[in-house]
Protein backbone atom coordinates (compact mmCIF):
# COMPACT_ATOMS: atom_id res chain seq x y z
CA UNK A 1 0.00 0.00 0.00
CA UNK A 2 2.88 2.38 0.76
CA UNK A 3 4.30 1.88 -2.74
CA UNK A 4 0.88 2.44 -4.26
CA UNK A 5 0.37 5.65 -2.31
CA UNK A 6 3.82 6.94 -3.29
CA UNK A 7 2.69 7.07 -6.92
CA UNK A 8 -0.40 9.16 -6.27
CA UNK A 9 -0.44 12.78 -7.40
CA UNK A 10 -0.75 14.87 -4.23
CA UNK A 11 -0.33 14.15 -0.53
CA UNK A 12 -4.01 14.84 0.16
CA UNK A 13 -4.83 11.96 -2.22
CA UNK A 14 -2.34 9.56 -0.60
CA UNK A 15 -4.31 8.64 2.50
CA UNK A 16 -5.55 5.11 3.15
CA UNK A 17 -7.43 3.31 5.90
CA UNK A 18 -6.15 0.05 7.31
CA UNK A 19 -9.28 -2.03 7.85
CA UNK A 20 -7.45 -4.73 9.81
CA UNK A 21 -5.80 -2.43 12.35
CA UNK A 22 -8.36 0.36 12.11
CA UNK A 23 -5.78 3.08 11.58
CA UNK A 24 -4.89 5.75 9.05
CA UNK A 25 -1.97 5.15 6.71
CA UNK A 26 -0.42 8.55 6.08
CA UNK A 27 3.14 8.16 4.79
CA UNK A 28 3.35 11.63 3.25
CA UNK A 29 1.69 13.95 5.80
CA UNK A 30 -1.46 14.16 3.72
CA UNK A 31 -3.62 14.81 6.76
CA UNK A 32 -1.45 17.78 7.71
CA UNK A 33 -1.79 19.23 4.19
CA UNK A 34 -5.51 18.52 4.21
CA UNK A 35 -5.92 20.51 7.41
CA UNK A 36 -3.77 23.38 6.14
CA UNK A 37 -5.49 23.27 2.71
CA UNK A 38 -2.27 22.69 0.79
CA UNK A 39 -1.86 20.99 -2.58
CA UNK A 40 1.58 19.35 -2.51
CA UNK A 41 2.98 16.82 -4.95
CA UNK A 42 4.36 13.63 -3.42
CA UNK A 43 8.15 13.57 -3.45
CA UNK A 44 9.70 15.30 -6.47
CA UNK A 45 6.93 17.32 -8.18
CA UNK A 46 8.60 17.05 -11.59
CA UNK A 47 8.62 13.25 -11.35
CA UNK A 48 4.98 13.17 -10.34
CA UNK A 49 4.02 15.36 -13.29
CA UNK A 50 6.16 13.32 -15.70
CA UNK A 51 4.03 10.30 -14.78
CA UNK A 52 0.90 12.18 -15.88
CA UNK A 53 0.97 15.80 -17.03
CA UNK A 54 -2.77 16.07 -16.48
CA UNK A 55 -1.82 16.51 -12.83
CA UNK A 56 -0.69 20.08 -13.57
CA UNK A 57 -4.23 21.03 -14.55
CA UNK A 58 -5.63 18.90 -11.73
CA UNK A 59 -3.64 20.96 -9.21
CA UNK A 60 -5.23 24.12 -10.55
CA UNK A 61 -8.61 22.45 -10.54
CA UNK A 62 -8.26 21.51 -6.85
CA UNK A 63 -7.18 25.09 -6.15
CA UNK A 64 -10.38 26.31 -7.80
CA UNK A 65 -12.79 23.69 -6.46
CA UNK A 66 -11.54 23.33 -2.90
CA UNK A 67 -10.13 26.81 -2.25
CA UNK A 68 -6.75 25.27 -1.40
CA UNK A 69 -3.33 26.80 -2.09
CA UNK A 70 -0.64 25.14 -4.23
CA UNK A 71 2.67 24.59 -2.44
CA UNK A 72 5.63 26.56 -3.86
CA UNK A 73 7.72 23.65 -5.22
CA UNK A 74 4.65 22.11 -6.83
CA UNK A 75 3.76 25.46 -8.37
CA UNK A 76 7.28 25.92 -9.74
CA UNK A 77 7.24 22.46 -11.27
CA UNK A 78 4.04 23.36 -13.14
CA UNK A 79 5.71 26.47 -14.54
CA UNK A 80 8.84 24.50 -15.48
CA UNK A 81 6.93 21.71 -17.21
CA UNK A 82 4.17 23.80 -18.80
CA UNK A 83 5.07 22.95 -22.42
CA UNK A 84 4.44 19.27 -21.70
CA UNK A 85 0.72 19.99 -21.40
CA UNK A 86 0.51 19.71 -25.19
CA UNK A 87 1.58 16.05 -25.04
CA UNK A 88 -1.79 15.19 -23.47
CA UNK A 89 -4.82 14.04 -25.48
CA UNK A 90 -7.12 17.03 -26.00
CA UNK A 91 -9.94 15.05 -24.38
CA UNK A 92 -8.14 15.04 -21.03
CA UNK A 93 -7.27 18.72 -21.27
CA UNK A 94 -10.89 19.53 -22.06
CA UNK A 95 -12.21 17.49 -19.15
CA UNK A 96 -10.03 19.29 -16.63
CA UNK A 97 -10.75 22.68 -18.20
CA UNK A 98 -14.50 22.13 -17.86
CA UNK A 99 -14.09 21.31 -14.16
CA UNK A 100 -12.00 24.46 -13.69
CA UNK A 101 -14.57 26.64 -15.48
CA UNK A 102 -17.41 25.12 -13.46
CA UNK A 103 -15.66 25.74 -10.12
CA UNK A 104 -16.49 28.56 -7.72
CA UNK A 105 -13.07 30.15 -8.25
CA UNK A 106 -12.99 29.88 -12.03
CA UNK A 107 -11.72 33.43 -12.54
CA UNK A 108 -8.88 33.02 -10.07
CA UNK A 109 -7.94 29.71 -11.72
CA UNK A 110 -7.61 31.38 -15.13
CA UNK A 111 -5.35 34.02 -13.58
CA UNK A 112 -3.24 31.24 -12.05
CA UNK A 113 -3.03 29.46 -15.41
CA UNK A 114 -1.76 32.70 -16.92
CA UNK A 115 0.80 33.19 -14.15
CA UNK A 116 2.10 29.63 -14.67
CA UNK A 117 2.37 30.09 -18.44
CA UNK A 118 -0.26 27.43 -19.18
CA UNK A 119 -2.71 29.89 -20.69
CA UNK A 120 -0.20 31.10 -23.27
CA UNK A 121 0.19 27.50 -24.41
CA UNK A 122 -3.43 26.33 -24.29
CA UNK A 123 -5.38 29.51 -25.13
CA UNK A 124 -3.00 32.15 -26.52
CA UNK A 125 -5.97 34.06 -27.94
CA UNK A 126 -7.11 34.84 -24.40
CA UNK A 127 -3.60 35.66 -23.22
CA UNK A 128 -3.38 38.24 -26.03
CA UNK A 129 -5.77 40.50 -24.09
CA UNK A 130 -3.42 40.82 -21.11
CA UNK A 131 -2.19 44.40 -20.86
CA UNK A 132 -4.36 45.57 -23.77
CA UNK A 133 -6.17 48.72 -22.65
CA UNK A 134 -9.70 49.36 -23.85
CA UNK A 135 -11.55 52.69 -23.92
CA UNK A 136 -13.53 55.07 -21.74
CA UNK A 137 -16.15 52.38 -21.09
CA UNK A 138 -13.63 50.13 -19.34
CA UNK A 139 -11.17 50.53 -16.47
CA UNK A 140 -9.67 47.03 -16.93
CA UNK A 141 -7.65 45.59 -19.79
CA UNK A 142 -9.27 42.99 -22.05
CA UNK A 143 -7.93 39.98 -20.14
CA UNK A 144 -8.83 41.27 -16.67
CA UNK A 145 -12.31 42.24 -17.83
CA UNK A 146 -12.84 38.76 -19.30
CA UNK A 147 -11.66 37.05 -16.11
CA UNK A 148 -13.92 39.25 -14.00
CA UNK A 149 -16.88 38.46 -16.27
CA UNK A 150 -16.19 34.74 -15.78
CA UNK A 151 -15.97 35.32 -12.03
CA UNK A 152 -19.38 36.97 -12.11
CA UNK A 153 -20.80 33.99 -14.00
CA UNK A 154 -19.34 31.61 -11.43
CA UNK A 155 -20.69 33.64 -8.52
CA UNK A 156 -24.18 33.41 -10.04
CA UNK A 157 -23.72 29.67 -10.71
CA UNK A 158 -24.53 30.15 -14.39
CA UNK A 159 -24.32 27.34 -16.93
CA UNK A 160 -21.15 26.15 -18.67
CA UNK A 161 -22.07 27.92 -21.90
CA UNK A 162 -22.64 31.27 -20.16
CA UNK A 163 -19.35 30.93 -18.27
CA UNK A 164 -17.47 30.15 -21.47
CA UNK A 165 -19.16 33.02 -23.30
CA UNK A 166 -18.32 35.37 -20.42
CA UNK A 167 -14.66 34.36 -20.65
CA UNK A 168 -14.44 34.57 -24.44
CA UNK A 169 -16.95 37.30 -25.34
CA UNK A 170 -14.19 39.87 -25.99
CA UNK A 171 -11.55 37.47 -27.36
CA UNK A 172 -11.83 39.23 -30.73
CA UNK A 173 -10.77 42.61 -29.35
CA UNK A 174 -6.96 42.24 -29.62
CA UNK A 175 -7.12 41.86 -33.42
CA UNK A 176 -9.90 44.39 -34.04
CA UNK A 177 -8.59 47.26 -31.91
CA UNK A 178 -8.14 50.60 -33.68
CA UNK A 179 -6.64 53.63 -31.99
CA UNK A 180 -5.60 54.08 -28.38
CA UNK A 181 -6.83 55.88 -25.31
CA UNK A 182 -10.43 56.61 -24.35
CA UNK A 183 -11.70 56.61 -27.93
CA UNK A 184 -10.26 53.27 -29.05
CA UNK A 185 -12.69 51.09 -31.02
CA UNK A 186 -13.20 47.35 -31.50
CA UNK A 187 -15.56 47.19 -34.46
CA UNK A 188 -16.93 43.71 -35.26
CA UNK A 189 -15.09 42.15 -32.32
CA UNK A 190 -18.24 40.11 -31.65
CA UNK A 191 -18.15 38.51 -35.10
CA UNK A 192 -14.39 37.93 -35.01
CA UNK A 193 -14.63 36.68 -31.42
CA UNK A 194 -17.29 34.13 -32.36
CA UNK A 195 -14.95 32.57 -34.94
CA UNK A 196 -12.04 32.54 -32.50
CA UNK A 197 -14.22 31.03 -29.77
CA UNK A 198 -15.27 28.23 -32.11
CA UNK A 199 -11.63 27.43 -32.86
CA UNK A 200 -10.71 27.42 -29.16
CA UNK A 201 -13.58 25.16 -28.11
CA UNK A 202 -12.91 22.72 -30.94
CA UNK A 203 -9.27 22.59 -29.89
CA UNK A 204 -10.33 21.81 -26.31
CA UNK A 205 -12.65 19.03 -27.53
CA UNK A 206 -15.98 20.54 -26.47
CA UNK A 207 -19.17 18.98 -27.79
CA UNK A 208 -20.83 20.43 -30.86
CA UNK A 209 -23.85 21.50 -28.78
CA UNK A 210 -21.74 23.46 -26.29
CA UNK A 211 -19.74 25.04 -29.11
CA UNK A 212 -22.88 26.06 -31.02
CA UNK A 213 -24.53 27.67 -27.99
CA UNK A 214 -21.39 29.43 -26.74
CA UNK A 215 -20.45 30.78 -30.16
CA UNK A 216 -24.00 32.11 -30.61
CA UNK A 217 -23.79 33.93 -27.27
CA UNK A 218 -20.43 35.48 -28.16
CA UNK A 219 -21.59 36.45 -31.64
CA UNK A 220 -24.60 38.44 -30.44
CA UNK A 221 -23.50 39.57 -26.97
CA UNK A 222 -23.55 43.20 -28.18
CA UNK A 223 -27.31 43.17 -28.84
CA UNK A 224 -28.82 46.63 -28.41
CA UNK A 225 -32.16 47.33 -26.74
CA UNK A 226 -33.41 50.79 -25.78
CA UNK A 227 -36.90 50.76 -24.32
CA UNK A 228 -37.76 54.26 -25.47
CA UNK A 229 -36.53 53.71 -29.03
CA UNK A 230 -37.14 50.12 -30.07
CA UNK A 231 -40.28 49.30 -32.07
CA UNK A 232 -42.40 46.15 -32.00
CA UNK A 233 -40.88 45.05 -35.29
CA UNK A 234 -37.44 45.72 -33.80
CA UNK A 235 -38.26 43.45 -30.89
CA UNK A 236 -39.37 40.71 -33.29
CA UNK A 237 -36.15 41.03 -35.28
CA UNK A 238 -34.13 40.83 -32.07
CA UNK A 239 -35.98 37.72 -30.92
CA UNK A 240 -35.50 36.07 -34.30
CA UNK A 241 -31.79 36.84 -34.26
CA UNK A 242 -31.13 35.75 -30.67
CA UNK A 243 -33.73 33.01 -30.41
CA UNK A 244 -36.52 33.31 -27.85
CA UNK A 245 -35.19 30.26 -26.02
CA UNK A 246 -31.86 32.06 -25.52
CA UNK A 247 -33.07 35.41 -24.18
CA UNK A 248 -32.47 34.59 -20.52
CA UNK A 249 -28.95 33.38 -21.29
CA UNK A 250 -28.17 36.55 -23.22
CA UNK A 251 -29.36 38.68 -20.31
CA UNK A 252 -27.23 36.59 -17.94
CA UNK A 253 -24.20 37.12 -20.19
CA UNK A 254 -24.87 40.86 -20.29
CA UNK A 255 -25.00 40.87 -16.47
CA UNK A 256 -21.57 39.20 -16.38
CA UNK A 257 -20.23 41.67 -18.94
CA UNK A 258 -21.41 44.64 -16.87
CA UNK A 259 -20.20 43.26 -13.54
CA UNK A 260 -16.85 42.57 -15.16
CA UNK A 261 -16.53 46.29 -15.99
Amino acid sequence: IEKDLSRRDFTINALAWDLRNQELIDEFDGLKDLKSKAIRAIGDPKKRFQEDYTRMLRAIRFFAQLDFSIEAHTLKAIADKKEKILTLPKERIGEEFVKIIMSSKAGEAIRLMQAMGLLQILIPELEAGAGMTQNKAHIYDVFEHSVRALGAAASHNFSLEIRLAALFHDVGKPITKEGNGPDATFYNHDQVGAKITKDILKRLNFSSDVIKKTVHLVRYHMFYYALDIVTDSGVRRLLNRLGKENIEDFISLRICDRLGM
